[in-house]
């Protein structure tokens, strides 16, 4: 992301918007590269706010430790305080969303909790727990926060106190240390502010409704100032059945796949014992049903989606508190507190059953009979049957899902000035976070087993321990009418008791997460001497970090209701870093030295090394130079190393065996085997030919086995794999043209290369299956693996437990544990093109574009062979890689109106998710190469018209504004599949770059005094 990216991305979003009349313009956003004379500066640099006090042109500058030089050979953004308020964003993500640069751009900013997005991210350069994006605030560290991952979440500062955004696209651990692979976004806070500004808006879409205010009051003295800003935002729940693309169910009258499943009610069936004659084969898809159907997909016949929710609703509210003051002219100290609250709600659907034994008379198996039996009328004489059923109620009420994030974080910051040239600096920076994930009243699975075969296995067995590593073992017995469970009838004619259809929702589960860090960092700074071109600046100074990690899980033993059968773990993790660094700024050519084709060069150094108590130490450089060849005409180019240290949540606790909260040990399903890579699979009972019954053999070219779960997956974290830092080296150089001869004009380029090696992944089945390097995670057991295999796998010794019961017979065992797993190159060109021109009584006019287009996308897992996934989607499933995205606009403002059209472009790219219609085609050693579904192009049209009272009378200032996203209500292209890495994504639309919100109108008011 570079300026071509976000200059006019979020200018675009914003600079138009900001020119509402010829006397009160927002200047453009527009990159800055190392600090000129005054008569040198651009016509229209980064705004300042004007009831700023003084002091607030004192810039943080992001991506270096030298005050007053911008990062040389860098493509820094600064987007100003005026175009932000004229985007009137709900939160910040909702901001950064339209940069084409980012892997979310175009995607709903709402329901983010523990997965990949939480925060920014650039060029799609990983996600989850690769996370190469450092977000910072006022150039420090924000808490993490989320159920899995500690990512950090900007939003937890009110948009009111936002006076600018900066981002840096290129590696920047020499400065900042881990995270700062594909580079930096920098919130930085007014400094002070005097008066109040207020601002309302109000937003309604189809079933859809979005309420938020901002607001903030300051006081300036001679010295300094106070203010207090907050934020409040209410985003209602969207349930899939309000979208068509979210609930087709059955999407192959669209080009898709059957997504229907057997889960109905009444239950479908197949019977697995008679009391004579064959046992009929397929699935009766009612009891009432005369004949079968083959067990496969296509004829899966309920429609299970309409039940579920699309976007969780959210609730947010946040204040923030800043002082500063100079208390003489060598002091000055800044204090800033937040507190943020955020909360989620997502109401369930319905629960289930699949292939769970149901016994009825002559079945020979006494108290497990159920005496609501029924017989399929194609199959009178059945005695056992394997039921998958849906668990509707009357009442139609399946518990929920909510989720909280309470946030303290604070920072104080003292500025001592020794000299004219030297200035030393102490910062600290405390985060405290506690992040709730909660199910309650959720399905109870156990309970449902229970009442169904009066055992908690859904082989119904009466021996087999209901939790692993111990002898219990929960009964129902006998089953009566009083305390059975009837799937054959449904709701209205459903003989289940009241106090049994009641007991089917009581599973309740919390995930807490505390999450607290402490960043002290101390900095010297000044000129060490003068060369011809000006003084050589110099930055040096050290780091102290330390970050702890406590994870609280409550949820079912499986063995009844949580309220009498529960669970309970606690995972604790910690870190502490050390860290020392150096910069050097070199200016090497100024306009006054007069040299031809060569109006300004300069050059800059620096190094960081940061020695972690868990994983090692790192050593970062980057090297960088600017040349104006002319004034307006600057040619930039850097190269760095930067790291990812593995977030202390995927490491896993050693005290439990590197176990830790989203990972396992525990049974594993059906899994797609090349008989290539594994020709043993053959051997495996029950193997069958990819989506056949028929039977695996070396003709066969994929082979499925682990029907009824009989196989073991563990994942534990990456202690258990001793994973190191996550390396990165990337290099850029780009063009900046801003002519003196064209005022308002600026055109820009970056080509971007990276390169990340061991990013942290717990790779999938299909990865490791057909990776060359991730072969060895795959362990087959022809005869069965045996008990020592078992507790070595699951790590038993070390302290590690294995979740639910262990089959008796087990099969495979798959390694995804966490590791330095995944590899990528990644290259390609940010471009931006704005030109604002101010044509008199006509008014002003603003045209410009932004966009992104990858080039290159590689990746291999464990060192295997390189393959590309350039302009694809799925193949991942914590980031995409779509080749092209683009932001438009048009403007135009006059006498205090502005209008302003944008258009949002994703380009057509591949589906390559597992359940993409059209095949993924392979190479010998399993990796893809082409084929998958082909998705449309994605086009909407977004609208802001903007009205700014002018006079002199009390109402000088504010604003009326009408906000249209989506104007022609487009739905997204279709996309057969569901991206899981977002929280509330659905099947039929991709999450990581489609919004399923459709128009969404927005009314609003800002006042001033």
């Amino acid at each position: 992301m570079s300026a071509a990216a976000l200059a006019a991305a979020l200018m675009s979003a914003a600079n138009a918007q900001a020119q509402t009349s010829q006397a009160s313009s927002a200047p453009p956003a527009v990159a800055q590269t190392a600090p000129e004379a005054e008569a040198d500066r651009p016509a229209n640099p980064a705004p300042v706010v004007s009831n700023d006090a003084p002091g607030a042109q004192d810039i943080v500058v992001t991506g270096t430790a030298i005050r007053g030089v911008a990062p040389i050979g860098s493509n820094l953004v600064s987007v100003g305080l005026e175009a932000i308020e004229k985007t009137a964003p709900v939160n910040l993500s909702q901001l950064v969303n339209t940069v084409p640069a980012l892997s979310t751009a175009g995607s709903l900013a709402q329901g983010e909790n523990a997965y990949s997005y939480y925060s920014p991210q650039i060029h799609s350069l990983a996600g989850s727990s690769s996370n190469t994006t450092l977000v910072i605030v006022d150039g420090l560290r924000l808490p993490g926060g989320g159920t899995q991952f500690s990512q950090t979440d900007p939003n937890i500062i009110p948009v009111s106190a936002i006076q600018r955004v900066e981002v840096l696209a290129d590696g920047a651990s020499s400065v900042y240390g881990s995270d700062a692979v594909a580079g930096v976004v920098n919130f930085i806070t007014r400094r002070t502010f005097d008066g109040l500004d207020a601002n309302f808006q109000y937003g309604w879409a189809d079933h859809y409704r979005s309420k938020s205010g901002n607001l903030i009051w300051g006081k300036t003295w001679g010295t300094g100032g106070v203010y207090v800003a907050g934020a409040w935002t209410e985003q209602s729940t969207l349930l899939n059945r309000y979208r068509s693309f979210s609930s087709l169910g059955d999407y192959r009258a669209v080009g898709g796949s059957n997504n229907n499943s057997f889960q109905c009610s009444p239950a479908t069936i197949q019977v697995t014992g008679v009391s004579s004659g064959i046992v009929p084969s397929g699935v009766f898809l009612s009891p009432g049903a005369t004949g079968t159907v083959a067990n496969t997909q296509a004829n899966a016949p309920c429609n299970t989606s309409i039940y579920n929710t699309l976007v969780p609703g959210q609730g947010r509210g946040n204040v923030m508190m800043k002082v500063v003051n100079d208390f003489s002219d060598k002091l000055t100290v800044t204090y800033m507190l937040n507190y943020n609250r955020q909360k989620t709600h997502s109401p369930n659907g319905p629960g289930n059953l699949t292939n769970a034994a149901a016994f009825g008379p002559n079945s020979g198996k006494g108290g497990q009979i159920n005496p609501f039996f029924i017989a399929p009328a194609g199959a009178p004489n059945a005695t056992q049957q394997s039921i998958t059923w849906l668990a509707t109620t009357p009442d139609g009420n399946y518990g929920e899902v909510e989720s909280q994030s309470d946030v303290i974080y604070t920072t104080a910051v003292a500025d001592y000035k020794i000299n004219s040239n030297w200035t030393v600096t102490l910062s600290d920076a405390f985060g405290w976070n506690r992040s709730a994930l909660n199910t309650i009243n959720g399905f109870c699975t156990a309970c449902a087993m229970l009442a169904l075969n009066g055992t908690a296995q859904s082989s119904g067995s009466t021996t087999a321990s209901d939790i692993a590593g111990q002898n219990v073992i929960a009964l129902n017995l006998p089953l009566t009418t009083a305390n059975a469970l009837d799937v054959w009838n449904p709701v209205g004619s459903n003989r289940t008791s009241p106090a049994v259809l009641r007991s089917l929702y009581r599973a309740n589960s919390e995930n807490t997460n505390y999450n607290t860090f402490n960043q002290i960092r101390l900095n010297v700074q000044g000129s060490l001497f003068d060369l011809p071109a000006g003084p050589l600046k110099v930055a040096m100074g050290g780091e102290y970090y330390w970050q702890s990690q406590t994870q609280k899980i409550t949820g079912s033993n499986n063995t009844g209701p949580t309220t009498t059968g529960s669970n309970f773990r606690v995972y604790n993790y910690s870190r502490k870093i050390k860290s020392v660094y150096a910069e050097a700024y070199i200016p090497v050519i100024s306009p006054e030295m007069d040299v031809p084709l060569a109006y300004r060069v300069d050059l800059s150094a620096a190094v960081r090394y940061d020695s972690f108590s868990d994983v090692g130490d790192t050593t970062n450089p980057k090297f960088a130079a600017t040349w104006e060849i002319i004034r307006g005409l600057k040619v930039r180019g850097n190269w760095s190393k930067s790291f990812v240290a593995p977030p202390i949540g995927v490491i896993g606790d050693p005290t439990q065996g590197y176990l830790y909260a989203s990972g396992s040990i525990g049974t594993n399903g059906v899994i797609s085997v090349p008989t290539a890579n594994y020709p043993s699979v053959v051997n495996i009972p029950g193997a069958v030919a990819a989506n056949t019954n028929n039977p695996c053999t070396m003709a066969v070219a994929v082979c499925q086995i682990g029907q009824g779960n009989t196989g073991l997956r563990r994942q534990l974290g990456g202690g258990f794999t001793n994973e190191v830092p996550q390396k990165g080296r990337s290099w850029s150089i780009g063009v900046d043209f801003t002519p003196q001869f064209l005022p308002g004009l600026v055109v820009a380029g970056t080509f971007f290369h990276n390169t990340f090696i061991g990013g942290v992944s717990s790779p999938s089945p299909s990865a490791i299956v057909n990776s060359a390097g991730l072969r060895n995670l795959l362990t087959l057991c022809p005869s069965s693996c045996t008990q020592a295999q078992i507790d070595s796998f699951a790590n038993i010794a070390n302290g590690a437990t294995i979740s639910g019961s262990v089959p008796p017979n087990v099969y495979y065992l798959i390694d995804q544990s966490s590791r330095n797993a995944l590899n990528l190159v990644v290259e390609g060109v940010d471009g931006q093109f704005t030109y604002s021109s101010d044509l008199g009584n006509i008014g002003r006019v603003t045209i410009g574009t932004a966009f992104t287009y990858f080039t290159k996308f590689r990746q291999n897992f464990g060192g295997g062979t390189d393959f590309s996934i350039l302009n694809t989607s799925g193949y991942n499933t914590t980031f995409p890689s779509v080749q092209f995205k683009n932001r438009a606009q048009l403007g135009w403002a006059l006498d205090g109106i502005s209008l302003d059209l944008f258009w949002n472009h994703v380009g057509p790219y591949r589906n390559w998710i597992s359940t993409s219609v059209a095949p993924i085609t392979v190479d010998g050693a399993g990796n893809p190469t082409g084929g998958g579904d082909r998705v449309a192009a994605g086009n909407t049209f977004d609208l802001h018209a903007q009205y700014e009272f002018g006079g002199e009378n009390l109402t000088r200032g504010w604003q009326l504004f009408v906000d249209v996203q989506n104007l022609l209500d487009a739905n997204p292209p279709f996309y057969n599949g569901n991206t899981n890495g977002i929280l509330g994504g659905a099947w039929g639309y991709n999450g990581f770059v489609s919004n399923p919100l459709g128009r969404l109108v927005s009314i609003g008011a800002r006042i001033k005094f």
